[in-house]
């Protein structure tokens, strides 16, 4: 077949070159045995060496000094990049050595002669790209809390603007009341006692209590188990139950039936976004999270439904009882929090189940499937609290992820 017609314009990382001369080559792997003094060996073939290409490029023109510093850019960047080789097309290469030669025989020019060795594609698990996190104000949480906080902040004017002594002293017990409680949730949370001084906003001290929850898990341990430091922090956090259960104020009622509800999911959030980053979970982990913060959504409508916000003293405002808002935001919470776990999850590729044939470790086990031992640590947290690790036996049964 004629090259006129098969061969393709060389480049390498998109810069296009000139060239004459093209050699590869190619050898085997082996492993030789061989007894002292014995005159022949067991030989065992490894398999192949990287290929490696050999290519002479050629360069000249008035403007060739700008032209093989793009090329020489290219051949000293970092890492892999694609190689087209004017016989077998775009294979992935990196640049071992070069050579710049100026000869007396080109006028305006030079050639550049290049080492390249073939190399595999880097790896990637993502499927596709996980759904982007939704901004600060869009946040399960903030969806949570922003119609009692409202229906807070309006009660408490009207309590203002009515300025009997009954609606006065409502105002002036709202606040002692907020600053006991937030000091029993951080007790119980272990943070420390921020003071928060503008206690007559509820977006502003209701923030800051969901901060606490924001701190707490990004210091959280991510060791061994990181489950287990979850579980405890979602334990603390349902400890804290109904903030103001007690209280003769219907609004501030209602507002601490969902705030825990609310923290839990800033704590679901902030762990998705750190997945993203750098998984230390398992798909069935991430489900367990979601579910424990749907649990929660689910009791605090409960709590919304069940609870009799009227009010009947004439001296103080009339209550709203249309809780339909704070049930449908409730509901939008959570569903935004299954999209949200369901995206991190598919992200990576599906898990399959994989029976080990002959006794192995992680390293020799991630060789196996992958061909690249350095995804044992992947399987050792996909399989977390197998009872002996570093020795895997035959029949056991792991997790991994697909091809």
């Amino acid at each position: 077949m004629a090259w006129e017609q098969t061969l393709y314009d060389a480049s390498f990382r998109g810069v296009e070159f000139e060239y004459f001369g093209v050699d590869d080559s190619g050898d085997k792997s082996l492993a030789t045995h061989q007894a002292p003094y014995a005159n022949d060996a067991i030989v065992h073939d490894m398999g192949n060496n990287p290929k490696n290409i050999s290519m002479t490029a050629i360069i000249d023109g008035a403007d060739y000094e700008q032209a093989l510093e793009s090329l020489l850019d290219a051949l000293e960047a970092k890492g892999a990049g694609e190689l087209i080789h004017p016989i077998f097309g775009a294979i992935t290469a990196i640049c071992a050595s070069h050579r710049v030669k100026h000869d007396s025989e080109i006028v305006d020019g030079c050639t550049v002669e290049m080492q390249f060795v073939q190399t595999k594609a880097e790896r990637t698990i993502q499927h596709f790209t996980p759904e982007p996190m939704p901004s600060a104000n869009e946040t399960a949480d903030s969806i949570i809390l922003a119609a009692p906080a409202e229906e807070l902040t309006v009660y408490q004017e009207q309590l203002t603007a009515i300025g009997s002594d009954t609606a006065a002293a409502q105002a002036r017990s709202i606040p002692e009341t907020i600053r006991s409680r937030l000091r029993e949730v951080r007790t119980t949370l272990g943070t420390n006692l921020v003071r928060v001084d503008n206690l007559l906003s509820p977006p502003v001290w209701l923030g800051s209590i969901v901060g606490d929850v924001d701190g707490i898990v990004k210091m959280l341990p991510l060791d061994y188990d990181p489950m287990s430091n979850w579980r405890r922090l979602f334990n603390r956090i349902k400890a804290i139950g109904d903030v103001f259960d007690d209280s003769n104020v219907p609004p501030l009622r209602r507002t601490g039936q969902v705030l825990p509800a609310a923290m839990i999911s800033r704590g679901v959030i902030t762990i998705l976004e750190s997945e993203q980053k750098a998984p230390t979970l398992t798909p069935d982990d991430l489900t367990a999270i979601n579910d424990e913060a749907r649990q929660q959504i689910q009791d605090a409508i409960d709590q919304v439904r069940g609870d009799n916000s009227e009010q009947n003293e004439q001296d103080l405002p009339v209550v709203n009882t249309d809780i339909t808002p704070i049930i449908r935001d409730l509901k939008k919470a959570a569903a935004q929090l299954q999209t949200l776990t369901d995206s991190v999850i598919n992200s990576r590729p599906p898990l399959i189940k994989h029976t080990v044939a002959a006794p192995c470790t992680w390293r020799l086990l991630a060789h196996l499937l992958y061909g690249d031992y350095m995804r044992a640590d992947e399987l050792a947290r996909l399989n977390r609290g197998l009872v002996d690790a570093s020795v895997i036996e035959a029949g056991t049964q792991v997790a991994c992820y697909a091809k």
